[in-house]
């Protein structure tokens, strides 16, 4: 994840549509200005045109025509045969008419034509002894446009510089809700477990962090928790077999029975290290089924679960147990002794439970399902989630359960299916459903 800093992200984001905003502002102020000043320019050099023809007629000397027409950065230009005759820029006197529009009547300026080169505007007319040249620069234009850029680019720095520091102070001051979360994490990490960000807006985008914030945080410590209890659980299950072992072992060492008491006890020794060893075997099971890929932990090949429940109850039958299986071809590809587990700590809860236990198997919506129901007291609607929890202790029933249930359902979810219990008309009915490999013609009931 990369981490760059949030608040100078924000600045220069900021800061760069900003001067995006200003460089576009600036050239549309340029632009709309010196159009209007060029039209400007040429509407005085066409009105100045049109002044020069009603002058025309009125008997002025070529001098004094060119002087008349030249001001307000226009030069008149009289040629009459192969001399040329300049304007002159005479000033009004105090009192006389202000620069702009001569006083004269108006004109008809439809036949001027005004020409552009090299940033001189010129319109030319025929006089009756000569020729009038109009010309205007633009250099004035120029100039007033680059006073105009400088200003912007002075103004827009300042502006810029200032925004930036203002923002700097802005997001630094709308960022420290940030810098509390930090301070609250380092608080947790050094033990404050307790401690929660509680935001006073949930609504908000900050508000919805802090919320997410101390759910992972109530999560966490929620997970510690059940960790705890599951490894204190553990080593009390752990425990009791190991601490027969001992025991046994201390008094084969200390009394020295004869051969039939050793055996026995040698016996006893070697059944509660079996119990511990499924015990570890099933923590250690519970750990790879945990974690990130459990189905790593499977060995899948083709299995048909009808035969393995089958087997089940056989071997329940063996054991003493009334335990019958109804089958039909369900084709899995799953491991099939993981899936014998389940089905075995299935059928042994309903042995333990009551006295009869039917196993059923059928395909059913691209699934293999199989139900194992007992005649027993069945399970209450309250514990039906909570009897597959790691050493939950239930209200209803006598003692602890174990990691049976909890590592079925692992199992069933490591393989893409489920473990649940159901409603059933009396007893309890777990239900195993895993996807099915294909489908098969039903018909085999054993």
């Amino acid at each position: 994840m990369r981490t760059p800093s949030l608040r100078l992200r924000v600045v220069l984001a900021v800061l760069g549509l900003l001067t995006v905003a200003l460089v576009g502002l600036g050239l549309l102020v340029n632009a709309v200005l010196a159009a209007r000043l060029h039209a400007d320019l040429r509407d005085r050099l066409t009105e100045r045109a049109g002044f020069a023809q009603l002058l025309a007629g009125r008997g002025y000397t070529d001098q004094d025509l060119a002087d008349r027409l030249t001001g307000q950065g226009i030069t008149a230009v009289v040629r009459d045969g192969g001399s040329s005759v300049y304007g002159r820029y005479v000033p009004f006197p105090r009192g006389g008419p202000p620069a702009g529009r001569p006083n004269r009547p108006d004109v008809d300026t439809s036949g001027v034509r005004v020409t552009t080169q090299d940033g001189v505007l010129t319109a030319t007319l025929p006089l009756a002894r000569g020729t009038l040249t109009l010309s205007a620069d633009d250099g004035e234009i120029r100039h007033t446009l680059a006073q105009l850029r400088t200003v912007e680019l002075v103004a827009g720095a300042g502006v810029l510089v200032v925004t930036g520091l203002l923002l700097t102070r802005v997001v630094s001051n709308a960022l420290a809700p940030l810098g509390r979360m930090t301070t609250l994490a380092g608080r947790i990490a050094a033990g404050n477990r307790g401690e929660r960000l509680r935001p006073d807006t949930p609504g908000t985008d900050l508000g919805r962090t802090a919320v997410a914030f101390d759910g992972m945080l109530d999560a966490l410590e929620a997970s510690e928790l059940r960790m705890r209890a599951f490894l204190a659980d553990a080593s009390h299950d752990l425990r009791t077999p190991i601490a027969g072992v001992i025991a046994t072992a201390d008094a084969l060492l200390r009394d020295d029975p004869d051969r039939a008491e050793r055996e026995r006890r040698l016996v006893a020794m070697v059944r509660e290290a079996r119990r511990a060893g499924r015990l570890v075997d099933d923590l250690l099971l519970m750990t790879r089924l945990d974690g990130t890929d459990p189905a790593a932990a499977l060995r899948r090949q083709p299995v048909d679960l009808a035969a393995l429940a089958e087997e089940v109850a056989a071997t329940q039958r063996l054991l003493g147990a009334d335990v019958r299986a109804l089958t039909e071809p369900a084709r899995v590809e799953g491991d099939p002794e993981q899936l014998t587990r389940v089905l075995t700590n299935l059928a042994d809860n309903g042995r333990r439970a009551g006295r009869r236990v039917l196993i059923t198997v059928r395909p059913e919506g691209g699934h293999a399902v199989a139900e194992v129901t007992d005649d027993g007291p069945g399970v209450p609607r309250a514990d039906r989630d909570r009897v597959f929890e790691r050493f939950v202790r239930l209200e209803a029933g006598p003692g602890r359960n174990g990691l049976g249930l909890p590592i079925a359902r692992a199992v069933a979810r490591a393989h893409g299916g489920d473990l649940t219990c159901e409603d059933a008309p009396a007893g309890a009915r777990f239900v195993l459903r895993v996807p099915a490999e294909e489908k098969v013609p039903a018909g085999n009931i054993g």
